[in-house]
């Protein structure tokens, strides 16, 4: 038996409001009764139309991965950023770290208590370093002290 594939018409009922005449205008909207109950309006009709879709094929282009190598350290490094592709020399930003908390609170210990314990956190060469892309502001790496 050879399966046929009907073709289902459905009417198209146009909705239309009946009004009734109002000697003052109403403050909520028709489908809202005053009592506050909530009627639903009626759904808009249906199209029997059948919408027909393309379908292209979509190329993916693979490229290799890059692999930041370098030896990276607090000072900026010349490498190629992951992100845009292109052939840098990074921008480095300064971040407290775990050294810098680690001097500053073995000072405190020793009994640096007038503020020269404080100086780990103001000197860069205690904090890690941040490399950034300079031209996508893409985070490449960290270098940590400790």
């Amino acid at each position: 038996m050879p399966s046929e594939k009907g073709r289902v018409e459905i009417p198209m009922i146009m909705y239309e409001p009946h009004q009734e005449p109002y000697s003052q205008e109403p403050s909520a909207p028709e489908y809202c009764s005053q009592e506050g109950g909530y009627e639903y309006p009626s759904p808009p009709p249906y199209s029997y139309r059948e919408t027909t879709t393309i379908e292209q094929p979509v190329y993916l282009v693979s490229q290799p991965p890059i692999i930041v190598a370098g030896i990276f350290s607090s000072k900026p490094t010349s490498t190629i950023c992951p992100s845009c592709r292109q052939h840098i020399t990074t921008q480095v930003t300064y971040r407290l770290g775990r050294l810098s908390y680690l001097l500053c609170t073995s000072l405190c210990m020793v009994g640096c208590c007038f503020g020269c314990c404080f100086v780990p956190l103001f000197v860069r060469i205690f904090k890690d370093a941040d490399h950034y892309c300079p031209c996508c502001q893409f985070h490449i790496y960290r270098y940590k002290r400790l």
